[in-house]
């Protein structure tokens, strides 16, 4: 049984708008330092009730421990230059899980330990 072409095509536009609505991420650089923001995955909307402006810049309390097993800190500083204009009316934050090493015993052993780095900032237009 041959199926019209048009019905494919709307099925296609259909589960095309699955797609995350926050693909504007996607190619966006931190203004200063010129990092890639990431994607839909690394970032995501925050509660206004989590970031906190200063004449300075903001403090965004943080979604979970930068740390995994190890104490948490209270919030990550974003300097006003490194902040950008959102889409929407939302304060967005992206993020990465980065690896790094440290010292056991001097000079004869590594461990691994993995931390929570923040890499852009969207806050919303109006926001001074």
């Amino acid at each position: 049984m041959k199926q019209p072409r048009g019905w494919i095509a709307l099925a296609g536009l259909l589960f095309a708008g699955d797609v995350d609505a926050h693909d504007w991420y996607t190619g966006k650089k931190d203004p200063v330092l010129h990092y890639d923001c990431c994607g839909n995955k690394d970032c995501y909307p925050i509660d206004s009730h989590s970031v906190r402006e200063t004449k300075d810049g903001y403090y965004v309390r943080m979604p979970r421990p930068a740390y995994l097993n190890e104490p948490q800190e209270p919030e990550w500083f974003i300097p006003k230059e490194r902040a950008q204009a959102s889409l929407d009316d939302r304060y967005h934050l992206c993020e990465r899980l980065m690896t790094f090493y440290r010292t056991i015993i001097p000079h004869m052993k590594f461990e691994a330990y993995h931390r929570f780095r923040w890499t852009c900032f969207f806050v919303p237009k109006g926001t001074s």
